[in-house]
């Protein structure tokens, strides 16, 4: 990235950085929203369907856990959880914006937005609707996309620290 579009400064905050984290995050959960709409349209408490030539079907599941269910009716618990990894999450972003690797911004970006759009749906309606079930997968979980950003986000976020870059 040339120097003239990234603006360290010496405490270590870098604009740009904390610019694209912020822009990111509302993206993806924009996303994430968008995709559950247009899912939700169209799904029952029964399966509607299969997609991709049988690989996935969705599903409506009401899941009061968090992954795989775990902490199942702990939904307080779950949103405590949610709200500190988003305060934790932006202080990093906020306080080592410069120090950080260039592709864990947009990986935190990912992780963030998985976070909010779970933690909302918890606020709002007591549980996180799953719509996903891989058919390939024997007895695997139904997930949603906010379930897959926050994978994708913290293997990316594992990558970039890892790798530096």
């Amino acid at each position: 990235m040339p120097n003239s579009k990234r603006n360290p400064k010496k405490d270590g905050v870098d604009t740009y950085n904390i610019t694209k984290f912020f822009g990111l995050w509302i993206a993806f959960a924009i996303i994430a929203f968008g995709v559950k709409a247009a899912v939700m349209k169209g799904i029952s408490l029964s399966p509607t369907g299969e997609v991709g030539n049988g690989i996935l079907t969705l599903y409506r599941v009401e899941n009061t856990g968090a992954a795989f269910n775990m902490f199942s009716g702990q939904t307080s618990a779950i949103i405590a959880a949610g709200v500190i990894a988003l305060v934790v999450l932006t202080l990093i972003v906020l306080t080592l914006s410069s120090k950080l690797p260039q592709s864990s911004i947009p990986a935190l970006s990912f992780l963030s937005a998985g976070i909010t759009m779970n933690t909302i749906e918890r606020l709002f309606d007591g549980y996180v609707t799953d719509y996903i079930h891989c058919n390939f997968i024997e007895n695997f979980p139904v997930f949603n996309v906010p379930d897959i950003m926050i994978v994708i986000g913290a293997i990316c976020l594992a990558l970039a620290v890892i790798t530096r870059r």
